[in-house]
Formats: C-alpha cells, sequence, structure tokens
C-alpha cells in the first residue's frame, strides 16, 4: 500500500522548483531593455553639437557602416524605435502626386528628438541607408509639422522597406520647395548630423 504522506525530499523539489522560477524571473527582468541604452537597438543616432551623450565615440570596427560613409563623431546619442516612441507620436497624412494613395505617417517630432539628444547648431543633416541625404537650416526643424516617422499606415518602418525612419513633411513646408518635391523627405533615416 502507497503512503500518501510526503517525504524531506519532495519538499527539496518543491524548493528547487521555486529556486529555478525565481532564476528565470531574474534573468528574464535583466533581458529587459533599459531606456536610452544603444544596447536595446538603435535605430537613428544623432552625431555633432549634441549634448545628452548616450553612446561611446566613434570605433571604426564597431560602427562599420557610419565608417562606410565616411562617418565619425566624438559625441553620439542613440535611438531605439521605443525611445522615439516615448518621445510622444504625432500622426499625419500625405499625399504627394507621385504617390499611389495618401499615407498615414506617425512618429515624434524631429524638434522632439533633437530635444532629447540635447543638440543645437545651424545646420541638420538627415542621412539615409543608400547615402542619400538632406540637409535643412536649424528654424526647419522646430516646425511641428516635420517628424520622424517609424511608423506607416499603422505598421512598423522596416529596413528593406522605408524604415527604420522617414523625415517627413507637408508639401512646400521647405522654402523654395514646391508642391511636388518629395526629394526632401529621408526615407530609410538612420543618422542625423548637428552642426
Amino acid at each position: 500500500m502507497m503512503s500518501s504522506r510526503k517525504g524531506p525530499g519532495d519538499k527539496m523539489a518543491v524548493l528547487g522548483f521555486w529556486t529555478r522560477l525565481a532564476f528565470a524571473l531574474i534573468v528574464a527582468l535583466l533581458a529587459v531593455p533599459t531606456a536610452g541604452r544603444a544596447a536595446d537597438g538603435a535605430v537613428v543616432t544623432v552625431t555633432g553639437l549634441v549634448d545628452k551623450v548616450n553612446r561611446p565615440p566613434f570605433d571604426a570596427f564597431t560602427d562599420g557602416f557610419f565608417a562606410h560613409y565616411g562617418v565619425a563623431f566624438d559625441k553620439a546619442h542613440a535611438f531605439s524605435g521605443r525611445d522615439l516612441a516615448r518621445l510622444g507620436m504625432r500622426t499625419i497624412v500625405l499625399s504627394y502626386p507621385n504617390w499611389s494613395k495618401p499615407v498615414t505617417f506617425r512618429g515624434p517630432r524631429l524638434s522632439a528628438v533633437l530635444r532629447a539628444a540635447g543638440a543645437r547648431g545651424h545646420k541638420i543633416s538627415v542621412q539615409a541607408l543608400d547615402g542619400y541625404f538632406a540637409e535643412f537650416p536649424w528654424a526647419f526643424s522646430e516646425n511641428d509639422k516635420v517628424i520622424l516617422a517609424i511608423e506607416v499606415d499603422g505598421r512598423p518602418l522596416d529596413i528593406g522597406g522605408r524604415g527604420p525612419a522617414w523625415l517627413v513633411f507637408p508639401p512646400a513646408l521647405q522654402a523654395g520647395e514646391g508642391k511636388e518635391d518629395d526629394a526632401g523627405l529621408v526615407w530609410g533615416a538612420f543618422h542625423i548630423k548637428i552642426e
């Protein structure tokens, strides 16, 4: 006949279960990314005249993609997609004549991104993954209609599409730009240089 009593080995098994569970929870919590860490997947890096530095200076080996484009820096602030979303999401709908339909963009204002990096300067260059870049005067960044989109039509922007970020603004917002010109809209944006 079997006894229903529990012996000391059963207590050890229960204790072992709770110990393993506690250990697993600690490991899981340590794996959760912390806000502002470049290690949680930087998608956009602001370099140049920035005061709020959160990543090391340029390193030719570690920063191979920057090195490929001849970009070097002493000070930089890296943003993950989560960091950008925390700056407050703004929604704008844009349509250009060469687009097949109106597109809904969501992302932080460019001015919020630059403030978060402690950036101050007179010129902003936004660079895309394919090497394309556009330059803007500092005052342009202060317009609330200029956003660094990280979502399009309700979906995150991905690399391989037009991500990781897309600098967007309404037609003719920039001086001298026509209503049909979307050349200043930098898709595939990964680097913002402040001079």
